[in-house]
């Protein structure tokens, strides 16, 4: 008899353990139905998240596209409370399918994952807005901390653009305060720029075109952290990928998936290739073949920034940083 009930009694285990799973399952493709109908995702694990997500995805699958207040509702839920994951790197292209979307989505979107993204590529899209829409966005951008890679090629920048870019860093030094490589090839700036962006200390690459020889030198000579790089004539471009939730969106989904892709995650990849008809301006921190002899090693250069800004009381600026600036409004 108690052999019996022993016996019951792991069967009932081993069936609880059974029902757990199909719970969850049943639970989670329930939730993925009425993905959109829900109000928050707050104290939901981001791995149950991924998973009811995944289940809404494939009601939607047949679709080629989400109307715009689906998309932009699918974006504010999934970037409440779970921003850090949905989205570490963004990269827009013409050939996606969100060309029939207003600025308004796009600046929503910036706004929402500005705390966790460490790559932006926003190449050939300010081009189609307005000024004070242009504004808007480089304001959320210049303030970003957490950058580290920038592209903002052939937007049709000019020196007040920069200078708009960069006015967060100018006051506030804790924005674009990680940003390593920037790219502005393919806009029309002045060596007016350089003032600007010769503030962001971080900088180790900085890529800049449409320079005439004059300008060049003064654009150059207004760095005291960078120097031109000369051993690479050739740009040979590279590969930007969406990284995180944003990339199972279908508007974000490459036309042609390839095997690999079909078996990870969907992802859009797009690779960027250098225009030749510019004359490309590669300015770097460091460079093991070019570097002259009398520009300070990285190491250097840093730690001795670092013990300035230590001997400095806080919240006082001294004359040079007072004047630069100043300078910088002008």
């Amino acid at each position: 008899m108690i052999k019996k009930h022993a016996n019951e009694s792991v069967s009932r285990q081993q069936q609880s353990k059974k029902m757990i799973p199909s719970l969850m399952k049943m639970s989670v493709r329930v939730l993925g139905k009425y993905f959109l109908a829900m109000e928050s995702l707050r104290y939901i694990p981001n791995e149950i998240v991924q998973m009811i997500f995944d289940e809404y995805l494939k009601t939607i699958e047949n679709l080629s596209i989400l109307n715009e207040n689906d998309l932009g509702r699918l974006v504010n839920l999934l970037t409440d409370y779970h921003g850090d994951v949905f989205c570490s790197s963004l990269c827009y292209s013409k050939s996606n399918l969100l060309n029939f979307l207003p600025s308004t989505f796009y600046f929503n979107l910036i706004q929402r994952v500005q705390n966790h993204l460490v790559q932006l590529d926003f190449s050939n899209v300010f081009e189609n807005f307005d000024r004070q829409e242009k504004n808007k966005f480089l304001n959320v951008i210049g303030q970003m901390e957490t950058i580290e890679y920038l592209r903002l090629t052939h937007n049709r920048f000019d020196d007040d653009d920069i200078r708009i870019l960069t006015a967060r860093n100018r006051i506030r030094s804790q924005s674009l305060c990680n940003l390593r490589e920037l790219h502005l090839q393919g806009n029309h700036l002045t060596s007016r720029s350089a003032r600007f962006l010769k503030a962001l200390t971080s900088l180790e690459t900085l890529y800049v075109s449409h320079l005439s020889s004059y300008e060049k030198t003064s654009f150059i000579n207004e760095f005291d952290n960078l120097s031109q790089c000369t051993c690479t004539t050739n740009y040979f471009g590279e590969e930007i990928i969406n990284i995180g939730w944003i990339s199972q969106i279908p508007q974000f989904q490459s036309s042609s998936k390839s095997n690999d892709d079909q078996q990870h995650f969907y992802r859009k990849r797009r690779r960027i290739d250098h225009d030749e008809s510019i004359s490309l301006v590669k300015l770097v921190r460091f460079c093991n073949v070019c570097r002259p002899v009398d520009l300070p090693l990285p190491s250097t250069k840093v730690s001795t920034k670092k013990n300035e800004s230590n001997e400095q009381t806080k919240g006082f600026i001294d004359r040079q940083q007072l004047d630069d600036l100043l300078s910088s409004y002008l």
